[in-house]
């Protein structure tokens, strides 16, 4: 027999192990693009794909459930942590495996109010889950309030980092980290949705790729439900609203949107009681739409006005891209509203992901604020009278800026230029120079978030006018395909 001491080798050298891996991710890759277009590729063609013998994928993977599933893994891995594998061409969805839950079925078989019981008996049938509770975000970002659950889990719990009722990708990590001080021992799944998360599923026990599946179903199931019901609107709101409040909030769209390109992001504070301010986003194929407006008054009668004139918006939209046909059918609706006369100041503009031009017309309000790479600021073009003032004189004037990579553009209403910070002082522009440098290079969620944070520094609940703010950030790295 041979010497053991001459002819023995290590068991796994260095370079068998890096070998084994190199393979491991080319099977995974390999069927990761081929289970896209056939769910049921055969494992061989799998293996022929990624360049090894099918006896070497079964040694990584005994069953084909087993190599779906690190496949599922990989993708649930890429989409929570890296915005350009969010977006993919229609007809490349895909759904490689079953989920714990469907959202046909949860829809069509459980009432619209109990869509949060349901998510929370789900994840309590997941493997190591003991108890589980749905949370969801207050109108002002600053609480996370219980939608679903036992009374053990708390009614409510502070939050950073979120913008108005979604919590970007961005804050996740803190967002993780805040509860981890609140409930020890306790995991977080977002509820992710076009790359923003609606609340967070809160479990207590062990948590695993089910528990994001199961996380990302239910942000979907409770997407849907909330047209049908009241109960999510109703866990939202730590006190009660104004009718002119709740008027408002039904307008405004997701707080966080991503588009070709950019990311956009805009809220209302402070959303309770006064109720004239909107904003608005539309992707569409031509161009994407960005609205903001401010109705002069407060109350019910301003709320009304001001769906009246975003209705104005939206049917200028719908009727080609050009600012000036747009802000001429929302001058002329103002105009015929009779007595009292309605006024109201608005930035309505159009931004063209493929060349990157933004076209914008400013009524009775500066024009956008341009945050620079470097973290300057720069007020753009604007001041034509206001929408219903006679003296607008139609068509008006529509400027017109390319955008580059890295650059964002800010539009506020005049209730975050006339906020007042701790010591009494408007905080004018001072506030988004303020907060452009502390946020070089940020998405647009993240700005928005930095400017609120100024905006309500002195006291979240006493400010004097609503203020709104929404941010256009074109992608450091470029535009992407539209």
């Amino acid at each position: 027999m041979p010497d053991a001491t001459v002819t023995s080798q290590p068991a796994n050298p260095p370079s068998r192990r890096r070998d084994a891996q190199a393979n491991l991710a080319r099977i995974v890759a390999a069927a990761s693009e081929l289970l896209v277009h056939d769910p049921d590729v055969p494992v061989g063609t799998i293996a022929r794909h990624a360049g090894v013998g099918r006896s070497t994928l079964y040694r990584h993977f005994s069953t084909r459930e087993a190599l779906v599933d690190a496949v599922r893994r990989r993708a649930r891995d890429l989409a929570d942590t890296d915005e350009t594998q969010a977006l993919r061409p229609a007809g490349e969805l895909a759904n490689r495996a079953p989920t714990p839950l469907s959202v046909t079925d949860v829809l069509n078989k459980v009432a619209p109010y109990q869509v949060g019981q349901q998510v929370v008996a789900e994840a309590q049938r997941l493997a190591g889950v003991q108890t589980a509770a749905i949370y969801v975000v207050d109108l002002q970002g600053r609480q996370l309030r219980r939608l679903a659950g036992p009374t053990v889990f708390p009614e409510a719990m502070d939050i950073r980092g979120a913008v108005g009722v979604e919590i970007p990708r961005e804050a996740f990590d803190a967002v993780r980290a805040r509860l981890a001080e609140q409930l020890r021992g306790a995991l977080v799944a977002p509820l992710i949705l076009r790359g923003r998360a609606l609340g967070l599923l809160v479990v207590v026990g062990a948590g695993d790729d089910a528990l994001r599946d199961l996380a990302r179903e239910a942000a979907a199931a409770l997407a849907v439900a909330d047209g049908y019901t009241d109960a999510v609107q109703t866990a939202r709101r730590a006190r009660g609203t104004s009718p002119a409040a709740e008027i408002q909030q039904n307008l405004l769209p997701a707080r966080i949107v991503r588009v070709g390109g950019a990311s956009l992001a805009g809220n209302v504070l402070p959303g309770y009681e006064v109720g004239g301010d909107w904003f608005d986003f539309a992707d569409n194929a031509d161009c994407v739409w960005i609205g903001l407006a401010d109705v002069d008054g407060s109350g019910p009668r301003a709320a009304g006005l001001g769906a009246v004139l975003l209705g104005a918006f939206r049917s200028g939209r719908h009727q080609g891209e050009d600012p000036a046909g747009v802000v001429a059918i929302m001058h002329d609706v103002l105009r015929n509203l009779g007595e009292p006369p309605a006024v109201a100041t608005s930035t309505v503009g159009c931004w063209n992901p493929t060349t990157s031009v933004f076209r914008w017309a400013a009524c009775g309000t500066p024009g956008p604020l341009l945050i620079d790479v470097d973290g300057d600021v720069v007020e753009l073009a604007g001041g034509d009278p206001p929408l219903g003032d006679p003296a607008l004189a139609l068509p008006v004037t529509v400027h017109e800026r390319t955008l580059l990579p890295g650059q964002r553009l800010v539009f506020v209403s005049d209730g975050v230029l006339e906020a007042r910070d701790p010591a009494g002082a408007a905080l004018g522009l001072q506030a988004i120079r303020a907060a452009a440098r502390q946020t070089l290079g940020a998405s647009a969620a993240v700005t928005v978030h930095a400017i609120e944070t100024l905006v309500t520094a002195r006291d979240a609940d006493r400010l004097d006018d609503d203020a709104t703010v929404s941010v256009l950030a074109v992608d450091p790295a470029g535009m992407s395909e539209h």
